[in-house]
């Protein structure tokens, strides 16, 4: 028998097969996730905000409900570090962290004791603290960022008045002023643009809370809704590099109140468009959105379902989806930040104990086995290509087989620069024929 067109024949069919039922996909691998307790107080890691330093250490703002504190974190060759910034009352709620130029940190927080907003800062001798706003009920829901001065900026609920509200710092006092009325400012994200307007996300509508987007321009605020069929809940925004916005959501059906899914929305010229992100279960609570160097975006969330926390995210090909921690039911109040190098590091709660917790991953992860193979792959000639597939220490038909029948599974779980052998930018049937060729 000749082996030679024995190997042709079976190519060819596998092809035919291949091109009938799977066309070709791209790839984008897992991420190699590390992660650890970063405060081990019973009841201390509700209301998570994140922010790196210009080394890209993490730092983060937290409550500690067992003492009833604003708490802060942060990360040096030493290891983690954790202090009190305010104990006065019951204060710490619905943290927003920023830091200025020189690191320094700025948080604006919900004193549940007196019903205030206020507002911390840090120089490098100690903390100080201030209220921003004593009108009423005023201060859940906060969302903070600093100006090309490094003036804070706060948005956040008005619970007796319904209102959304907007605070700044201008230079000598704060000013406040209402953005929207009628039940408006739930679960508000503050983003500003590059001329330091205020953009906002964020819940408004008596009765109906719809998922609605507000900015102030020359001639004051604009207010539209993004989507009003379903219910909604924990918004982040973004804003691209022309200032365009983006937002990730948690989305309930209309009527179904026991399924969520991850959403994500965008406007461009033509309006706003929403996709699904993720649409298994109980998806999508605690969202936390930010966009890399390409603008793509990068979500994290808890799955409710499987009681984990997740990242999702958005290239060329698609949404993919990655499971950060499972250990237990974590994964509320997450926080997500990229680093200079687009890795993403994440803040959130174990909600078993209600710690304080920290992920962070590479873009590179470690080659893993491939089901039904022997082994992990490898590369046979030192060329960078896991040409040995299957793992048994050689390169044969074998290893052509093997990444045919786990082409799928290559694409979204393996390093593509491993396994691209055409250097076409996507797993792909090509990939087969190259490697065949390359027996």
């Amino acid at each position: 028998m000749d082996h030679t067109n024995t190997r042709v024949v079976f190519l060819l069919f596998i092809a035919a097969v291949l091109l009938l039922l799977a066309p070709a996909v791209g790839g984008s691998p897992p991420l190699a996730w590390q992660n650890e307790t970063v405060d081990s107080t019973w009841y201390a890691g509700k209301y998570t905000s994140l922010a790196l330093d210009g080394d890209g250490r993490p730092r983060i703002s937290y409550w500690d409900e067992t003492n009833g504190d604003l708490k802060f974190a942060w990360l040096n060759s030493a290891g983690w570090h954790t202090e009190t910034v305010d104990s006065e009352g019951y204060v710490g709620l619905w943290t927003s962290l920023a830091l200025d130029e020189v690191d320094a940190p700025r948080i604006s927080y919900y004193d549940g004791m007196n019903h205030d907003l206020k507002y911390a800062w840090r120089d490098s001798t100690d903390w100080y603290t201030e209220t921003v706003d004593a009108a009423g009920n005023v201060g859940e829901y906060t969302s903070m960022a600093l100006d090309g001065h490094n003036k804070p900026h706060i948005g956040y609920r008005d619970e007796w008045n319904g209102d959304l509200r907007y605070a700044w710092h201008n230079g000598s006092g704060w000013e406040i002023e209402t953005v929207d009325g009628g039940s408006a400012g739930l679960y508000s994200s503050l983003a500003l643009d590059s001329a330091g307007n205020p953009h906002f996300s964020y819940l408004g509508g008596y009765g109906d809370y719809d998922l609605k987007y507000a900015w102030r321009d020359g001639t004051g605020w604009q207010i539209e809704t993004v989507e009003s069929e379903g219910d909604f809940r924990e918004t982040s925004l973004a804003l691209d590099v022309c200032g365009s916005p983006r937002i990730s959501y948690c989305f309930n059906k209309p009527g179904d109140y026991l399924n969520h899914d991850l959403k994500y929305a965008w406007r461009d010229g033509t309006g706003w468009h929403t996709e699904t992100a993720d649409p298994a279960g109980n998806a999508g609570m605690w969202s936390s959105l930010a966009l890399d160097r390409a603008g793509d975006p990068w979500i994290s969330y808890l799955d409710l379902t499987h009681q984990e926390l997740k990242l999702a995210w958005h290239n060329s090909t698609g949404w993919y989806n990655q499971t950060v921690d499972s250990e237990c039911f974590v994964g509320e109040w997450t926080s997500l930040s990229l680093d200079s190098n687009d890795r993403p590091r994440i803040s959130y709660c174990n909600v078993t104990g209600y710690n304080l917790k920290y992920a962070w991953a590479d873009r590179a992860p470690a080659v893993t086995a491939i089901p039904g193979g022997a082994g992990v792959p490898t590369d046979t000639d030192g060329d960078g290509l896991y040409d040995d597939v299957n793992g048994n220490d050689r390169a044969d038909f074998a290893d052509v087989v093997l990444y045919f029948v786990g082409l799928t599974w290559i694409a979204e779980n393996q390093p593509l620069a491993g396994f691209d052998f055409n250097n076409n930018g996507r797993v792909d049937f090509a990939d087969v024929v190259w490697l065949f060729n390359d027996l």
